[in-house]
Order: C-alpha cells, then structure tokens, then sequence
C-alpha cells in the first residue's frame, strides 16, 4: 500500500470542497445538534481546535462565531477552501499526528471522522496528547470507528479518487480514552446505512 498519509492528502486534495457538498445532499443535519451542543459547553471565546478540518462547512463556521478557533487539515486544498469560507478562523495545513501545542492550551478539542484516517498504530499517542493540550475540565467530541477495520476505498464519492481509513473498535477506544484520564461523558453508536461509527463526547 502507498503511504496511508499521501493516500488521504491527495484524496482531500482531489475532492476539494465536493466531499463537503456530497455529505450534505445525503444528511443535511449530519453535525447540527453535535455542534451546538458542544458550542453550549465552552465558554465564549474558549480556545478550540478542530482536528481534520475539511472545507471549514459546518464545523468551523459554526464553532467560530462562539469560539477562538484554530483548524488543521493534512490537505492543503481543503485549508485553502477554508480560509475563504470562514475568514474568521485560523486554519493550518498539518498531520494531527505531528502537532505540538503546549499543556492546557485548548478548552475544547474536536474531531468528526477525522481520526480515522491516521494509521490505528498512531492514535493512541494522539488520544494522549489531546489529553495533555486540553485544559482542565476540557472537552473532547470525537467521532471514531466503531468495529475494527482498516483499508482503503478506490473510488470513494467520485470515481478514481482513493480513499484510507483505519480504526479499532469502540471498546477499545474507550479504554485509550480511560487511560488516558478522560472521563467519558457519553457514548453511543452512530447509525450510518449498512454500518456506523461511534460518538464519544469526554472530559478533562
């Protein structure tokens, strides 16, 4: 397999702005009571970072209006979308795999299917440093797999353009997460067609 990481960057690239437009066409609602509800936590002006950014549509335009707000995606394209959709925002093009932020520098962390696309070996390194960035009584909305699985998808929402996931299962996620000294506020499946992914919201 080629490098996992070029696999999603150039996947991101190729799509540009229509990965966004095909998943409102198919749940126009997908992320709205996700974003409020996690908006509802944080005190204005909290400093949140949103990991795997995308276009800036929804997650970013919401969160922005109520939050300081800093955004980072492995796709160039994508950031560039980004910075003209939501010019309020900070943006940055970064693996998530490689970010350094001082201790207690987020009140709030989040990240819709984006995890996901990092190899499984690398997530619990990831869960822990979020941990460590959140200040205390930070939260953390995560949207991850919920059954183990990881491969890659040859003409993922447009054909030719190649996709990667990879992810555990729920389980296992829960104990990463318990390890690393969140506690977990909620949890449940996410019912999508013929399978699904798993929500997780925790706390500092």
């Amino acid at each position: 397999m080629d490098d996992p990481k070029r696999i999603v960057k150039a996947g991101y690239d190729k799509l540009g702005s229509r990965y966004r437009t095909y998943y409102e066409q198919a749940v126009p609602q997908r992320y709205t009571n996700w974003l409020t509800a996690f908006a509802q936590l944080l005190s204005p002006g909290t400093r949140v970072l949103e990991l795997g950014c995308a276009d800036g549509i929804p997650t970013a335009r919401y969160l922005s209006q109520h939050v300081n707000y800093l955004g980072v995606d492995i796709s160039p394209v994508q950031i560039e979308h980004a910075r003209v959709n939501v010019p309020m925002a900070n943006f940055a093009v970064a693996d998530m795999a490689t970010l350094r932020f001082p201790d207690h520098s987020f009140g709030g962390v989040i990240a819709l299917y984006s995890i996901i696309h990092l190899p499984v070996a690398e997530q619990p390194a990831l869960v822990n440093a979020i941990y460590q960035w959140l200040k205390p009584e930070g939260y953390f909305l995560c949207i991850l797999g919920a059954d183990k699985w990881t491969g890659t998808e040859a003409d993922w929402i447009e054909p030719g353009t190649l996709m990667y996931w990879s992810h555990t299962d729920a389980a296992t996620y829960t104990y990463w997460f318990k390890e690393a000294g969140f506690t977990v506020i909620d949890s449940h499946f996410v019912d999508e067609g013929n399978g699904g992914h798993t929500f997780f919201l925790l706390k500092k």
